[in-house]
């Protein structure tokens, strides 16, 4: 079972790509946080192999939610993706110490993200 965390504050967002990765995948768990904050307590908590976050949350950026939760993350050796529809300079300067972090553009075409699920799994084919 791959775990997958999705972190947005747009629900909309946020259940499009559930139902997207669901429709393809029986073997995936996704799990979903609306902020970085429940973002942060989740990844403190569990284990997630992929990592697919926004950057522009409310209560803080997703490269903030990343840096507060890069040692776990690179524990877990989770595959970190960020997005966003804005910003793509800051957010490459802000992320550029983190060589494990992917920046996508939030635009980019929805099986992007299957295709992610197919590299992992690709990559580990134990699971």
């Amino acid at each position: 079972m791959i775990k997958v965390l999705i972190v947005d504050d747009d629900f909309g967002v946020r259940d499009t790509l559930k139902d997207f990765l669901e429709f393809f995948y029986e073997d995936i768990d996704v799990q979903l946080a609306k902020n970085g904050s429940e973002a942060t307590a989740l990844v403190n908590n569990e284990s997630f192999q992929i990592l697919i976050s926004d950057q522009m949350m409310p209560d803080m950026k997703g490269s903030e939610f990343i840096n507060n939760t890069i040692e776990k993350l690179r524990e877990d050796q989770t595959w970190i993706y960020i997005y966003s529809g804005q910003l793509m300079d800051e957010l490459s300067v802000n992320l550029k110490e983190y060589k494990e972090v992917q920046i996508i553009d939030k635009f980019t075409n929805p099986m992007f993200f299957k295709e992610i699920i197919d590299k992992y799994k690709v990559a580990h084919p134990e699971l």
